[in-house]
């Protein structure tokens, strides 16, 4: 069988495929463009604002238990009588603003001066302390709604700073910073040294501090937010109020430990004997 072409059919065909070739270029031109532009606004986005952060170096959740001596501190399980625990709780130097905008810039820097900053008490509340207005609300939100960005005229920030000091029979081991319950959204220093950011208000947070502390004295310094892009979630009825609602401690561990455990009882098939099974993770650093 023959075929015949046009003759002008090759002119056509490199005609079609300049023009594909060209939509492709400007295509691919505009994708890279998109990811530039994408990466450009991830990183002018505050973490309380950005849907896909939510934590940055925390330790993963796990069930919480204490190091303690002996079996009998174990099992009485009375935080204070462990060596391995230091409590937080007290006054705290604090420093309240209603917008992000007028928060101290470099509060956590060595050298800065908090003297002349209030007293706050943790656990505590910013509201019922002075700072801040309670708000109780059931059936909507109690900021404008425009997921997942928070009106910056009106998202009040906490500051807080205090030292601590480490026993000189916790060196060698690991520290870690436990926050019973925190804050919409808050970021952590030590010695000046950025530690992390968690995004949580009524469930525990954790950091790894040993790389940041020192023998001796230690600063720590919280910067936190009253609303985050995680309060679209809490649209439940109870009342909002800021602050530490739990114990903030540091507790310290041997290198290698139990991390986390998983306690299971159960049955047999005759239902007259007790089945016990447990899972536990170690970590070894």
């Amino acid at each position: 069988m023959k075929r015949y072409f046009h003759p002008n059919s090759r002119f056509i065909i490199n005609v079609f495929e300049r023009v594909f070739f060209n939509k492709m270029k400007k295509l691919y031109q505009i994708t890279i463009a998109l990811f530039i532009i994408h990466g450009i606004i991830q990183a002018q986005t505050p973490e309380w604002e950005n849907p896909e952060i939510f934590g940055i170096n925390k330790e993963p959740a796990r069930a919480t238990a204490l190091p303690y001596r002996n079996e009998a501190q174990a099992t009485a399980d009375i935080y204070s009588d462990s060596p391995y625990y230091q409590s937080l709780e007290g006054t705290w130097k604090f420093n309240w603003h209603k917008k992000p905008a007028d928060k101290p810039e470099g509060f956590y820097k060595k050298g800065y001066d908090v003297s002349k900053w209030d007293n706050i008490q943790v656990p505590g509340n910013w509201e019922l302390q002075g700072f801040g207005t309670p708000i109780y609300t059931n059936i909507t939100y109690p900021h404008p709604k425009n997921p997942p960005y928070i009106d910056h005229k009106d998202n009040p920030v906490g500051c807080y700073v205090r030292d601590f000091t480490i026993p000189k029979d916790w060196e060698g081991r690991r520290v870690y910073l436990h926050f019973e319950s925190g804050l919409a959204a808050m970021y952590i220093w030590v010695n000046g040294q950025h530690v992390g950011y968690s995004q949580v208000t009524k469930s525990p947070a954790e950091f790894d501090i040993t790389p940041y502390i020192r023998q001796g004295k230690n600063t720590l310094a919280i910067e936190g937010y009253r609303w985050s892009d995680g309060s679209y979630l809490e649209d439940q009825d109870f009342w909002r109020l800021s602050g530490f609602d739990r114990n903030v401690y540091l507790y310290c561990t041997e290198h290698i430990r139990i991390r986390d455990f998983f306690a299971k009882g159960d049955l047999d098939h005759s239902y007259k004997n007790g089945l016990f099974s447990l899972d536990l993770t170690l970590r070894n650093y």
